[in-house]
């Protein structure tokens, strides 16, 4: 663990043990990444000021269950918050465009958390704080899933993205987390850009948007 915050994971060998355990893999988290900012990087200056952030949502949340639900995942809509299910590791996944993943400070989401993320993260840390004192810990049916959450971020210069874990929060944004497993931070050469790059966007490319997701 080359960085100082002991809640972040992000050697390669620890990374994909701990990715392991909860159902994923580091090809998975990075198909899922790199289906965001595609679509991300699809959207037109004459398109709404929502619609990367919208595009990336959509596309990563696309991708999570199309990669998880033939493994035995399944879809959740609780609380109208989007999230896919592993029943008996207890994980709940959720996919949160952030302003950046992968570095010392705490990813902070694009959109305003509501009331629905706060009860899902509630319910989840209870639940596991139940668990560790049943000897069948790890037999989480009938339990409320954990909360994880595939952070991505994307830009011109590259592609970032975590799976972590958020604490309670109050507010209408994440304040810390649990833990942070660092799986993608790739730069883009020229070439790769151009190529995500639509071809009639004009001078200005959709990164020069602000990202805004509907709260949930």
């Amino acid at each position: 663990m080359s960085l100082q915050k002991l809640n972040i994971v992000d050697a390669a060998p620890d990374v994909a043990r701990e990715l392991e355990a909860l159902g994923l893999s580091v090809e998975v988290v990075s198909q899922i990444a790199e289906a965001a900012a595609a679509a991300k990087a699809e959207a037109l200056p004459i398109d709404p000021i929502s619609s990367p952030g919208t595009l990336a949502y959509i596309h990563g949340v696309r991708r999570i269950r199309r990669l998880l639900l033939p493994k035995g995942w399944r879809m959740a809509r609780s609380g109208n918050v989007e999230s896919t299910v592993h029943d008996k590791l207890g994980i709940q996944l959720l996919f949160q465009n952030v302003d950046r993943a992968c570095s010392n400070e705490n990813p902070q989401a694009i959109s305003k958390k509501g009331a629905g993320s706060r009860s899902l993260v509630q319910a989840g840390l209870q639940g596991e704080l139940f668990a560790k004192n049943q000897p069948t810990s790890l037999g989480k049916l009938g339990q409320k899933p954990i909360v994880w959450l595939v952070c991505v971020s994307s830009d011109k210069n590259g592609v970032q993205a975590e799976v972590s874990c958020p604490d309670l929060f109050d507010g209408e944004q994440f304040q810390d987390f649990s833990r942070r497993i660092f799986v993608v931070n790739d730069k883009l050469d020229p070439q790769v850009t151009d190529k995500l790059k639509p071809e009639d966007s004009g001078d200005s490319g959709a990164e020069d948007f602000e990202v805004l997701i509907a709260k949930k």
